[in-house]
């Protein structure tokens, strides 16, 4: 035991003393908030580098500015040349027809395009690719589902297109290629 003196010059302030149980939940409080702290300030100071704030829902994929969104399905409408409106989907299995189209609004329609496609991560798995159009009308193309699954593998993909390899993409979108559901072995 340590001798306790009755009389104490100042700034001889006892210590605060804390049993290891308090001690130990103080420390859990103070990392708590510490945590809470980080996020609340990343929430208010952090963001994408371009306004927008992290988590608004905007995506290295997703259509920006001027670019177009990209229409996914399994067939096109002959008479708009464009992704028909009950076949539209951005989910495609193996043995399926995948078709995507772009509007071209009111500007003219190229004679071809540069077609990229990239994982959702950024890896790119198709460089672009020049394609040329069949329809003078509307950017589109159907293929084989299979042809990409053999090419890609099953994923979640952007695909982006341009009209020359140094511009900027006319339009974007995101598809996923879902392989076939494997049970385990009984």
């Amino acid at each position: 035991m340590r001798s306790r003196r009755m009389a104490r010059r100042a700034g001889d302030d006892p210590r605060l003393e804390l049993s290891p149980r308090a001690a130990r939940l103080g420390g859990w409080l103070i990392a708590l908030l510490l945590v809470v702290g980080v996020a609340v300030a990343v929430r208010i100071l952090g963001g994408n580098a371009d306004g927008t704030p992290v988590g608004a829902g905007a995506s290295a994929s997703a259509p920006a500015g001027d670019a177009a969104e990209i229409t996914f399905g399994t067939e096109l409408d002959p008479a708009s040349g464009e992704v028909a409106e009950a076949a539209r989907t951005e989910r495609f299995g193996p043995g399926e027809t995948f078709a995507y189209s772009v509007s071209p609004g009111d500007g003219p329609v190229p004679d071809a395009a540069y077609v990229e496609v990239r994982r959702t991560g950024g890896e790119a798995v198709q460089e672009p690719t020049h394609a040329p159009l069949s329809d003078p009308s509307v950017i589109a193309f159907v293929l084989p589902a299979d042809r990409l699954f053999a090419a890609f593998g099953p994923g979640e993909y952007s695909m982006l297109i341009r009209l020359a390899l140094d511009e900027e993409p006319i339009a974007r979108g995101e598809f996923e290629l879902a392989g076939v559901a494997t049970s385990p072995s009984p």
